[in-house]
């Protein structure tokens, strides 16, 4: 799935280029709409399951900059018993901006539990 996102002031610092904590935001919001098709987060919760990040981590290739609108390609890179691993990849046009990667471990009552199957079947 490839969300469409565009860079904002208030994701921007002094110098009209995106802070570097604000790709997280964006890679969850693509995680968002991946999730959308497959039930959100209102789908896990009648499962009785959440999400909660365990690892993650950002690879900057070039800024990204006010006005910009940059394309979010969300891909499943691990599923596990527990967790999902998921790639973001960031372009802005045909130059690469970042790639992320979050792994995510299902909960339920407060420890790790299987994924539900609509974490495991395509949208």
């Amino acid at each position: 799935m490839i969300s469409h996102l565009q860079v904002r002031p208030r994701h921007c610092d002094a110098q009209a280029m995106m802070h570097a904590a604000r790709y997280y935001e964006y890679f969850e919001d693509a995680f968002l709409d991946w999730l959308a098709p497959r039930g959100g987060y209102d789908g896990l919760r009648r499962e009785g399951a959440d999400l909660v990040v365990k690892v993650s981590g950002c690879e900057h290739h070039a800024p990204a900059r006010l006005g910009d609108v940059l394309a979010v390609e969300s891909v499943p890179a691990r599923t596990g018993t527990t967790s999902l691993t998921m790639t973001f990849t960031m372009r802005r046009g045909d130059d690469l901006v970042a790639v992320g990667t979050i792994t995510y471990v299902c909960v339920r009552d407060g420890r790790a539990a299987p994924l539900p199957p609509m974490l495991r079947a395509p949208a």
